[in-house]
């Protein structure tokens, strides 16, 4: 099945979603304009009764109305308004000259029951264009004896006004929603081109970046889609160091053989074999020990990614407890100076190659005495492993670490460590310093990720 474009989906999204919405909007707006409507009707009856009001007269105990009024909608027949006037016997005693031609009457109990005088009720509203308004509005009228008689005013209004106002406001309502409607997904079909336009920008940058016209993803983006192409970048980066590690090691291990297989190939038979035997046996040793190095210090750059916490006594115990019985007879005194709190936030064979390295490089050059000691200071883990060796020169620190300048040629086990405890910090945004130690041998500074553990 095709996979459909962002864009696609985001209009299919809105010509589902927006109707939705403008049909509610459209809803709440004919609520509100019916609501305005019957207010405005309230209002107009309202204006009717008080002119009534104004009008009557208590004549010998009896309402009167006069037979011609000043209002001409309550004059004229079928001008849609008519009144009436009924006493407490739901008698008939006044109607207007405009529903002299209604019929039948209208009787008192069409306007509901006589339960809340002085205050306007309409107890009948249109349903559909033949219904009419029917408002009440029941008084007590007291009369010249001081005989208070009840009376009930009432009108009925035709709805025809009512339903060709809403009818106008709705017709003209849906034709702007539909206007709307179209408007808004022609407007967002263009925001939504100059919003995803910077995808199309990552997309060409992608492409120069695989027809390898550039390394990196070049280019400004928004903040969200820049966040991800600055991630894209870093690893593209690892993906680089990773690669050119590969290759350092190749090339270390081509250089590593060099030696051995130009001693075997310079290699003569002396008088005995046993001599020769010995020598191809030391040679094949070496050569079996540089492979293998090379191959775990690969494994060991391809699984860096991996991050977990890993606690930093643990592992320098583990790694002195090894170099103890490798330097039995040297007697190597090792003192750990780190919190048990403190961890190594990265993969646990790095922390523990760098420690090896180190360590040692320190117990087999130091005179008997290595100290390792860490401190955490803004999420990066300060390591320091002393001896009490000779040191290195300060002339030599820098190249102590730089491949093209490795010592393990001219003394075996120094130069080559270095370097991969310098190449694994690299990969944390870490680095290994090389200073003078109190204890008067060398001291190695490597900075990593870390953290407090509970």
């Amino acid at each position: 099945m095709a996979q459909t474009t962002l864009k696609t989906r985001l209009l299919v999204g809105s010509l589902v979603v927006l109707p939705l919405v403008l049909i509610l909007a459209g809803l709440a707006q004919d609520k509100a304009f019916r609501s305005s409507l019957l207010a405005a009707e309230q209002v107009r009856l309202e204006r009717y009764f008080y002119l009534l009001f104004s009008l009557a007269e208590m004549t010998d105990n009896t309402l009167s109305l006069p037979s011609v009024l000043i209002e001409p909608d309550l004059e004229q027949p079928n001008s849609g308004v008519q009144a009436y006037v009924y006493n407490a016997q739901d008698e008939l005693i006044w109607q207007s000259a405009s529903s002299q031609l209604t019929d039948p009457i209208p009787t008192a109990n069409a306007f509901g029951l006589h339960d809340r005088p002085g205050e306007l009720i309409i107890s009948h509203q249109p349903k559909d264009r033949s219904d009419s308004f029917y408002a009440s509005f029941d008084v007590l009228w007291e009369s010249n004896n001081n005989v208070t008689n009840p009376y009930r005013f009432a009108l009925v209004h035709s709805g025809e006004s009512y339903y060709s106002g809403l009818n106008a406001f709705r017709q003209q309502q849906w034709r702007g929603l539909l206007l709307a409607t179209a408007a808004v997904i022609f407007l967002q079909s263009i925001l939504l081109a100059w919003a995803l336009r910077p995808l199309q920008h990552l997309a060409r940058a992608l492409g120069r970046m695989h027809s390898g016209e550039t390394a990196q993803l070049n280019g400004e983006f928004p903040g969200e889609i820049q966040t991800v192409v600055n991630r894209l970048n870093r690893v593209l980066e690892g993906e680089s160091r990773l690669r050119k590690r590969y290759r350092n090691s190749l090339s270390d291990l081509a250089h590593s053989l060099k030696t051995p297989l130009a001693v075997l190939k310079s290699a003569r038979i002396p008088n005995g074999a046993r001599d020769y035997g010995q020598q191809v046996l030391e040679q094949v040793e070496r050569m079996d020990q540089v492979v293998k190095y090379q191959l775990q210090r690969a494994a060991n750059q391809q699984g860096s990614g991996t991050r977990t916490r890993v606690p930093l006594a643990e592992a320098a115990d583990r790694i002195t407890a090894s170099l103890k019985k490798i330097y039995r007879d040297k007697h190597v005194n090792f003192t750990i100076d780190v919190s048990p709190r403190l961890a190594f936030v990265g993969d646990e064979q790095d922390l523990l190659e760098i420690l090896g390295n180190l360590l040692d490089n320190a117990s087999k050059y130091g005179k008997g005495q290595v100290t390792v000691s860490a401190q955490l200071k803004a999420d990066q883990l300060q390591i320091t492993v002393d001896d009490d060796g000779d040191g290195i020169a300060e002339t030599l620190h820098n190249n102590s670490l730089e491949r093209g300048a490795r010592l393990d040629t001219s003394k075996p086990g120094q130069g080559i460590g270095l370097a991969i405890c310098a190449d694994i910090a690299a990969g944390y945004h870490g680095h290994l310093k090389i200073s003078r130690s109190p204890l008067g041998g060398a001291r190695f500074t490597v900075k990593l990720p870390g953290c407090e553990i509970n």
